[in-house]
């Protein structure tokens, strides 16, 4: 797992894009699909910038797209089966549990908070995602359409107290960050996924691909 700095960010006011865009101008993560020896004709590869303060992670997602859609009509739906949606996977490293996180055009979001057998569970039909499901209202996100640009944008902030196995963050802590997404084409055209982790098969939850963040002063 490769190890990266996230820098630490004056406090971003909450829906600023401009400011979150100044404030979060470390080099971004690009999206891409390892899992394919050459990439879909299709993709457009979206980058993602994070800091983090004491009480939040920030992320500043922004998405190319071509034809923006989604059908989510309300909040912890199964996102990634209605169109487009931006993806979060965090962790505290060293924690056995971790967050997915979802944000969709409409602002719709997904909260769900994994166990390490969760995912298997799924799998062998032993349980439902709703034994995952957390109330969405537990951390912030604001989408924009920049007009006259074939884009969406994310800001999301993410409290430090969700996080499993911590309350807050600080220098020297390290956390395991992964983003996705799915970019859904017209009706009838295929969704084109791709993640920010260097995952081998088409899996967001190879955790063990993520990449390790440093917490970083300045």
């Amino acid at each position: 797992m490769t190890s990266h700095a996230a820098p630490r960010v004056s406090q971003i006011k909450c829906g600023d894009f401009a400011a979150a865009a100044e404030s979060l101008s470390s080099d971004p993560w690009t999206m891409q699909q390892a899992w394919l020896a050459m990439p879909d004709e299709n993709l457009h590869p979206a980058k993602v910038r994070f800091g983090w303060e004491p009480d939040a992670l920030w992320v500043f997602a922004d998405l190319p797209d071509d034809f923006i859609t989604s059908h989510s009509t309300d909040h912890n739906q199964d996102m990634w089966t209605l169109g487009d949606v931006f993806e979060i996977f965090i962790a505290r490293k060293d924690s056995p549990f971790y967050l997915e996180l979802h944000v969709t055009p409409h602002n719709h979001r997904l909260h769900l908070h994994w166990s390490p057998e969760g995912m298997e569970k799924i799998q062998a039909n032993q349980t439902t995602l709703d034994e995952f499901r957390r109330p969405p209202s537990a951390f912030d996100s604001w989408v924009q359409k920049p007009e006259g640009e074939r884009k969406w944008q994310v800001l999301v902030r993410i409290p430090a107290s969700i996080l499993p196995n911590g309350q807050t963050l600080e220098a020297g802590q390290i956390l395991e960050l992964s983003f996705s997404r799915y970019d859904a084409g017209p009706e009838g055209t295929p969704d084109v996924l791709s993640s920010t982790s260097p995952h081998r098969e088409l899996s967001y939850h190879r955790r063990h691909e993520w990449r390790e963040v440093v917490l970083k002063n300045g």
